[in-house]
């Protein structure tokens, strides 16, 4: 008896280590597939929304690298001479390389584990990749990978209480989730929005409030490959 039960243990523990190591696989495989430089080969329109506008800009990546960028609207009217150069500026500074190691970059290695699982994906849990221990036992961070391709759909990190990150700031809400999908029927899986909330207070006095969202659409396949 005492036996058989080690055994049983000893294969359940097997059986537990195997499943991890095969969660981390499913979550890198899925982030390799996604093509973080797919603006070398594809034309989009990147709307950014905030509390105070909503900026919609097109990019082309065939044209000289000042002009890539062309500001379409602001609040759905036609932007005026300044809000085209502050925009330009912007974009000197933005959409930098190692978009894959920047998703990387929010997950502690190995801190993989499965929350649910339905016939259409996986959803799993994280570490997200912080030394604050006040961020970290705070949040609840997920990530979901479609079943039927095996590619990444989401990755979401939330308060679930107040986070006091440093002594006088409090934060009440915190949002981050970045989405993925198709630039197009058969194309590479892309990102395709980021959201980002802060609310709070520092130092019992300032109130801060601060939502963004980026989503990119409309795709056009550029590259001559």
């Amino acid at each position: 008896m005492i036996r058989s039960l080690l055994i049983f243990i000893l294969l359940s523990a097997t059986s537990a280590a195997l499943a991890a190591d095969d969660y981390n696989a499913i979550f890198d495989a899925a982030v390799n597939a996604v093509d973080f430089e797919f603006d070398r080969r594809w034309a989009y329109t990147e709307t950014q929304v905030t509390s105070e506008h909503v900026w919609a800009g097109r990019f082309d990546p065939r044209k000289p690298l000042r002009e890539r960028w062309v500001l379409l609207t602001v609040d759905g009217r036609a932007p005026t001479d300044e809000e085209i150069e502050e925009y330009q500026k912007d974009k000197e500074h933005d959409h930098s390389d190692n978009g894959d190691k920047r998703v990387n970059a929010l997950v502690e290695p190995d801190s993989i584990r499965l929350i649910d699982e339905t016939d259409e994906f996986w959803l799993f849990g994280f570490s997200p990749e912080d030394d604050n221990e006040a961020v970290m036992d705070n949040v609840d961070a997920t990530i979901r990978v479609n079943k039927q391709d095996g590619s990444l759909g989401y990755i979401d990190i939330r308060n679930h209480s107040t986070i006091k990150p440093v002594f006088g700031v409090r934060i009440a809400k915190l949002i981050t989730r970045l989405t993925f999908g198709p630039a197009a029927a058969g194309g590479p899986v892309v990102p395709i929005s980021t959201q980002v909330e802060v609310k709070g207070r520092a130092y019992f006095l300032a109130r801060f409030e601060e939502q963004e969202l980026t989503r990119n659409s409309d795709f056009e396949y550029v590259g001559s490959d």
